[in-house]
């Protein structure tokens, strides 16, 4: 009579034990569906990779997608400085997108979309 009490404790902890790796099983499969869904839809967005005739709209794209979280949506600055002043001509845009001047960092955008970005906001000023 003594182990008797000692067999529900052991079958409570078995059991908890098992539903444990059951629902991690489980978690881990839903995981790994969400990252091959994610990956899905990076592809496709790659392969629906827009076309740019004009430089401007090229660059506000690439505002949209690099800047406007820290400048705004309307150029009108946030954690970063306002870019509609008109204070900044084009290479002074470019310089401070390749250097990161401040908490900004570096070389965000680079090239051909540096460019457009540039071209953008003047053209916004």
């Amino acid at each position: 009579m003594r182990g008797a009490p000692l067999f529900p404790f052991a079958a409570t902890a078995v059991l908890g034990l098992l539903l444990v790796f059951a629902l991690s099983l489980v978690g881990l499969n839903i995981g790994g569906e969400e990252a091959a869904d994610e990956n899905n839809g990076a592809e496709e967005n790659n392969a629906e990779e827009e076309e740019f005739d004009d430089p401007i709209e090229l660059g506000e794209s690439v505002y949209e997608g690099q800047c406007a979280s820290c400048h705004g949506g309307e150029l009108e600055g946030g954690s970063g400085p306002p870019l509609d002043t008109g204070d900044y001509d084009e290479n002074d845009i470019i310089t401070a997108i390749e250097e990161g001047p401040g908490s900004m960092p570096a070389d965000l955008v680079e090239g051909e979309e540096a460019e457009a970005v540039a071209e953008f906001i003047i053209s916004e000023n």
